[in-house]
């Protein structure tokens, strides 16, 4: 079955069953709020999304709604969050079963995580979606990752050679960054961590172009990278700091690379990431040998 909207989009289920009238009109009234200008109208229809009983026939319509706003609106920012938003609400509503749907909107979700431009401006906040996106993925791996084993571990896949290609764009990069240290510092320790030092010495570069832009977007991913040692600091809180010195710094240089060392130096718990960052970089050599 099809749904017409107004606007002239079709949406095709997923599988095919018979929508009620009732749920047929149900759905052209939440996707048209959806469009509204008015952000109380908008908001009301996500509300509906997140609570709503009775509505599970229409997952399979949200997902593919989900997916074709996605496709067609790549540089339309505002499209784009709210496309996040519909999948945010059906994940929260505790009347739908959505398990069957993850692998249909995990594709929407690294779209929005990692494309190289999300905006048309790039002054744009499209960070925010960026992490917004990075979060449901962790949440999805730890929701369904009982069932499906391997799901963690093939986007995390994904996310490190979007990580480790130096001819993707510096926001594509962050959106890895992000989306590796969402999915926990495990994540940190095992992906980021062994290939900082050498990242940093491309992004060094990236930062002294006379690029406002690449500025911009380098100095985002440096930040991406001191949160990613921020968390494997805050797993690792049994550790005695070390003390903010200047062998400590050059050793954690070799490590991180001398920019983001500098910035762990002049951090108010610099002695809590390095020490954190000596014992995973030890624990990675031990198993290397």
């Amino acid at each position: 079955m099809r749904v017409q909207r107004q606007d002239g989009v079709e949406t095709i289920p997923l599988v095919k069953h018979v929508l009620s009238k009732e749920l047929q009109l149900y759905y052209e009234c939440i996707t048209d709020s959806l469009q509204s200008s008015d952000p109380i109208v908008k908001s009301t229809a996500l509300e509906s999304i997140s609570v709503d009983a009775g509505i599970h026939q229409l997952v399979t319509y949200f997902v593919q709604y989900i997916a074709v706003t996605v496709k067609n609106n790549l540089h339309n920012l505002d499209m784009l969050k709210m496309a996040m938003a519909v999948a945010r609400a059906i994940r929260r509503n505790p009347n739908l079963f959505i398990e069957p749907y993850m692998h249909q909107l995990i594709p929407s979700l690294l779209t929005c995580l990692v494309s190289k431009r999300l905006c048309e401006d790039y002054t744009e906040d499209h960070w925010s979606l960026r992490n917004g996106a990075a979060e449901q993925i962790a949440e999805i791996c730890q929701q369904f990752g009982h069932s499906y084993h391997t799901l963690q571990t093939r986007i995390a896949r994904t996310l490190l050679r979007a990580f480790l290609d130096p001819t993707k764009p510096l926001t594509t990069h962050y959106g890895a960054i992000v989306g590796l240290t969402k999915l926990g510092a495990n994540m940190v320790n095992v992906l980021v961590l062994p290939n900082i030092k050498a990242y940093m010495s491309l992004l060094d570069v990236e930062l002294e172009k006379d690029s406002p832009q690449l500025v911009n977007d380098g100095t985002h991913c440096r930040d991406a990278l001191l949160e990613a040692l921020r968390v494997l600091s805050r797993d690792q809180e049994d550790l005695e700091p070390l003390s903010l010195n200047s062998l400590q710094r050059n050793r954690l240089a070799d490590v991180v690379g001398d920019t983001l060392a500098g910035l762990v130096f002049a951090e108010k718990d610099g002695g809590n990431i390095m020490a954190a960052v000596a014992a995973a970089n030890k624990g990675n050599r031990d198993q290397s040998q």
